[in-house]
């Protein structure tokens, strides 16, 4: 809709009706009661932010490797990077001034330099294409944390930084690392994506890898969906098609997409998160693809219409358009959040014109009152950058928006009073069927079927944990919900026979209703008491939540395993680990359940027994090949395996 498409009274008589095109979602055909229940404790225990813009959800690791996670969450460009660190009492300390206020989109932790804490990668973006700049290094010298990018030598790439990840790409034990971004502009001349190799003594030097460097992607999943020990990458995006790389182990990749995506797929673009979990327990990764549609493309033909509460959202592009609908009120109309993001400084405000005079009111971000007499009529013309509105009797008003230039990210606008609306053109659905593929030896099916029709929305994340602790692996999913209103996020339980039960009764979102979004969040286990909790970010205006699980879970068990490095002093990233009991082996790979920018390191590794009480095995492979094995265990415990430095 960024053409220019010229209105006038005449085209009203084309007009369709497009009511059931809203975005709405009806979450009714959910369950209302669930068997596993959060609380947030957000305040209780210290994690106190405030309502800001995210980015691509948290890093949640264990920074100092005193046993307690710690939270890294991006803020985007509102407020700088906040550090949480957690306490042995399960409470959390903020850390400030660990950087300043950035385009911050990814975050990372890993121990690159091995000693023994986990040093910090930020991605920033590049200033719309302007001002390309180079990921930041933060070393970690008990928790004192200093800017070493350019004496790491890793300064001179800039770029519109997306997400960054440590991984061993050449199996050598230590940590390099990658940065996944935003499309090149035309003054950029390093490669799109960039790989840096850890040559030690705190240094990295650039590696160049074909194919690699160009792949269309701002988001990647670090994974093994193959077995063979040697770390592959699913490259993807909301706007492209999603790739699968089999990693080479000499910072080169081959693209497998193809021959390991079901045969005839479709690339299965729009993905925006993508969490991987054994849900089968047959020994290798399944993956849940969150599908949706980002700000960027939401900011095109977007409508949440609510008949019952009588109010219309808008959104549109804020590039050069001329665009308008048909409004129904049987009395007056209430404006409320005109609102447009501006690019650069192009647009100080967007200014409103009522009635066929033109009259000119303040810009309304609370609410603003316009009666049927005042509104009456509508100009003849549109020359100028504004909202135009107009009364044209018989309960029927007439609203037109214009920016005569590429003015805007994008324009907003909400109505109370209206009962229904019409448009010439059709609001776009922004629902995106979410993705569940089984892996069954190192080839994908596709097996979405099984997912409830339900989340059939504009989904931005997920996570996955075991939250009942009956062996199976669940996931959350979180839902962008209408343009102005949040909606509860989806909980998706494993029943074991390969099929899931949905319920949104589970307290995790606290912000339903409210005026925030749906973006993502990580599942652990922050307490250490056996189930597994969600670090959540609501974006938009919305907060940061840790959910707390206070499901009775006294009829199934649990284990925790803190991996630690190996005994060649590899850290856990990338390591394996399996436990058996009364004849079933579950398996996880140490490092980030589930992928947007941010990347956690999650080397507490919890399993749900279900009524077992006994582990029989316990098996954990480091990356460097080195293993250690322990015997009957009994269940319901925290064991270490590994060593500290």
């Amino acid at each position: 809709m960024n053409i220019h498409k010229p209105f006038s009274l005449v085209a009203l008589g084309v007009a369709i009706f497009v009511q059931s095109a809203c975005t709405h979602q009806k979450v009714e055909r959910l369950t209302d009661t669930s068997p596993v229940v959060f609380k947030d404790v957000s305040d209780s225990v210290g994690l106190v932010t405030q309502a800001n813009w995210k980015y691509g959800g948290p890093t949640v690791a264990d920074l100092n490797n005193d046993g307690h996670y710690d939270f890294l969450l991006s803020n985007h460009d509102t407020t700088p990077v906040q550090l949480f660190m957690g306490q042995a009492d399960n409470r959390f300390n903020e850390v400030k001034n660990i950087f300043g206020k950035v385009d911050l989109h990814g975050i990372s932790a890993g121990d690159y330099d091995a000693d023994g804490d986990n040093d910090i990668l930020l991605s920033l973006g590049g200033g719309n294409g302007l001002k390309p700049q180079p990921q930041r290094l933060l070393r970690n010298d008990n928790g004192q944390y200093t800017d070493v990018t350019e004496e790491a030598g890793i300064s001179k790439l800039g770029a519109r930084g997306r997400s960054v990840r440590w991984v061993d790409l050449d199996n050598d034990g230590d940590l390099d690392f990658m940065q996944v971004n935003a499309a090149k502009m035309v003054n950029e001349t390093a490669p799109r994506n960039i790989i840096f190799e850890n040559i030690g003594n705190g240094k990295f030097r650039y590696i160049k890898s074909p194919g690699f460097e160009e792949v269309e992607a701002e988001r990647v999943l670090i994974t093994d969906y193959d077995n063979d020990d040697v770390m592959d990458m699913i490259t993807f995006t909301s706007y492209d098609k999603t790739s699968i790389w089999h990693g080479n182990g000499d910072f080169t990749f081959t693209n497998t997409t193809d021959a390991v995506f079901p045969q005839g797929h479709d690339g299965y673009p729009g993905a925006i998160t993508i969490a991987q979990a054994d849900i089968d327990n047959d020994g290798d990764l399944d993956y849940y693809f969150a599908r949706g549609k980002l700000y960027y493309t939401i900011a095109n033909n977007s409508i949440s219409f609510d008949k019952d509460h009588q109010t219309l959202d808008l959104r549109d592009v804020g590039s050069k358009s001329h665009d308008g609908l048909t409004l129904y009120a049987d009395s007056d109309l209430v404006l409320n959040d005109f609102y447009h993001f501006p690019r650069a400084k192009l647009l100080e405000f967007m200014p409103v014109f009522i009635g066929a005079n033109k009259q000119q009111i303040t810009t309304p971000h609370a609410d603003h009152t316009v009666t049927q007499a005042q509104a009456k009529g509508f100009p003849t013309e549109i020359t100028e950058t504004g909202w135009y509105l107009g009364y044209l009797g018989d309960d029927k008003w007439r609203l037109e928006w214009m920016l005569t230039d590429d003015l805007a990210w994008d324009v907003r606008a909400s109505f109370t009073g209206v009962t229904g609306y019409e448009a010439s053109w059709q609001p776009q659905n922004l629902a995106v069927p979410d993705v569940l593929l089984r892996n069954d030896n190192g080839v994908l099916t596709d097996i979405s079927q099984r997912i409830p029709d339900e989340l059939n929305s504009n989904n931005w994340g997920v996570t996955t944990g075991d939250f009942n602790n009956d062996g199976n692996a669940d996931f959350f999913v979180y839902r962008f919900g209408e343009l102005k209103r949040r909606v509860a996020d989806v909980i998706l339980l494993n029943s074991g026979d390969g099929h899931f039960t949905s319920s949104v009764a589970h307290n995790a979102t606290t912000e339903v209703g409210l005026k925030s979004h749906g973006d993502s969040g990580v599942a652990f286990d922050y307490d250490l008491d056996g189930s597994i909790d969600i670090l959540s970010g609501d974006d938009d205006n919305g907060k940061w939540h840790l959910y707390k699980n206070v499901t009775n879970n006294t009829d199934n068990n649990h284990l925790l395993l803190k991996i630690g490095y190996s005994q060649n002093g590899v850290d856990p990233y990338g390591a394996k680990v399996w436990i058996t009991s009364q004849g079933q082996t579950q398996y996880k790979l140490i490092g980030s359940s589930n992928a947007n920018h941010s990347q956690s390191l999650l080397n507490i590794a919890h399993f749900g027994l279900g009524e077992d009480d006994m582990i029989s095995d316990i098996t954990v492979r480091w990356r460097d090949g080195t293993t250690q094995t322990l015997k009957n265990k009994q269940a319901n415990q925290l064991l270490t395996l590994g060593k500290s430095l």
